[in-house]
């Protein structure tokens, strides 16, 4: 698995292989009889939308300014998905809305990137699209380069960018090259000079400029006025060296600030609309809720019931593991890359809920005459 930037996993073992019944049973003359309970399904519930038809005419004269939070890691908190809501919600209220995107993340998937990247540019087509920056390293650094705004909150950092292979937490350099171009493409897409984005894939690529006025000239060397990187690491930027550079357009702590700083706050024109924090939250309640129960439900599926054994044990055993798969549909991407139980590991937990299902009419239907 390829990715930006890595947090350490949780490792957690799934038995695949289907504990004998008769090793669970008690010393009963019959095993209890009772079919099992199925836990309903929850769904990932999203955000309203509206559609131009529905939104309210004086709302719709308005410009609408969403904020999206977008917190942790690139491809399970920080989503092209949650940025694809917004942007039909946006849609809804015509060309020109405004979309702010809160970034929070060290890094993450590399093909979370790419769909990222598509994504940001066809909404930048419709709306007009802000990055502001709490903490943007690799791959989060990589989705606020895609943005034509960019604003930096006061101890925001940003740059940083390396690819890794999942497995070893080491850098690929062999595609270190694709990535210097890739990410000077990705600076030029938010009208940002090219040369900026090498420095922040490879140590040895320098970076300083010379401004005059207003007027900013970078160069992939460590002699001019302003230094921005040397050959020792990857270039980060802090809210004033982006702002003196000028790849910020500026510093805002708060969201009045920002509003301030875009010119969207004048209520007679703008309005502030809540449904990007609303799907955020939604989605970072289910990431909360998959770390938190997916591993109890891990252990549960091997203690609970084993007192009783048989029958028992069994129903108690295909709830809990029902209940993994259940979240793995509303929540794949926690699954996956946090918890790592891939879709294979949940075809298996499927299967073993069958041949549960078949042991438990065995035993319910006792020995057979003539057995």
């Amino acid at each position: 698995m390829k990715q930006f930037f890595l947090r350490g996993f949780k490792h957690i073992c799934i038995a695949s292989i289907l504990l004998s019944a008769q090793s669970q049973i008690c010393a009963q003359s019959a095993a209890p009889k009772g079919a099992e309970s199925k836990p309903p399904v929850k769904t990932d519930s999203k955000a309203p939308t509206k559609s131009a038809a529905t939104v309210d005419p004086i709302q719709k004269k308005k410009k609408q300014v969403f904020i999206l939070p977008l917190d942790g890691m690139v491809g399970i908190g920080l989503r092209h998905d949650e940025m694809e809501q917004v942007e039909k919600i946006a849609d809804g209220f015509g060309p020109g809305q405004v979309i702010v995107l809160r970034i929070n993340s060290n890094g993450g998937l590399v093909t979370e990137g790419d769909l990222i990247a598509s994504t940001l540019t066809r909404i930048k087509n419709k709306h007009r699209l802000v990055a502001w920056i709490e903490k943007a390293i690799s791959g989060g650094a990589f989705t606020g380069l895609y943005c034509d705004e960019m604003y930096f909150m006061p101890e925001a950092a940003m740059g940083s960018i390396t690819m890794l292979n999942g497995a070893t937490r080491q850098e690929i350099t062999s595609a270190r090259e694709d990535w210097k171009s890739r990410v000077a493409e990705a600076c030029a897409a938010g009208d940002r000079d090219p040369k900026i984005g090498p420095a922040m894939v490879h140590s040895e690529v320098e970076l300083s400029y010379d401004k005059v006025g207003d007027k900013v000239t970078f160069y992939n060397d460590y002699k001019h006025e302003f230094k921005l990187s040397d050959n020792k690491e990857n270039l980060d930027f802090s809210s004033k060296s982006a702002e003196h550079s000028g790849f910020s357009d500026g510093t805002a702590a708060t969201e009045m600030d920002l509003y301030r700083e875009l010119g969207v706050n004048d209520t007679a024109k703008f309005e502030a609309n809540s449904s990007g924090k609303v799907i955020a939250e939604k989605w970072q309640k289910l990431i909360k809720g998959a770390e938190e129960e997916v591993p109890l439900l891990l252990q549960k599926r091997g203690i609970e019931g084993s007192s009783q054994g048989g029958v028992p044990f069994l129903q108690a055993r295909i709830r809990n593991t029902q209940k993994i798969v259940d979240w793995y549909k509303k929540c794949a991407a926690e699954m996956k890359y946090g918890l790592q139980i891939d879709e294979r590991e949940i075809e298996q937990l499927k299967e073993e809920i069958v041949q549960m299902r078949k042991q438990i009419k065995e035993m319910q239907a006792g020995p057979q005459p003539g057995g």
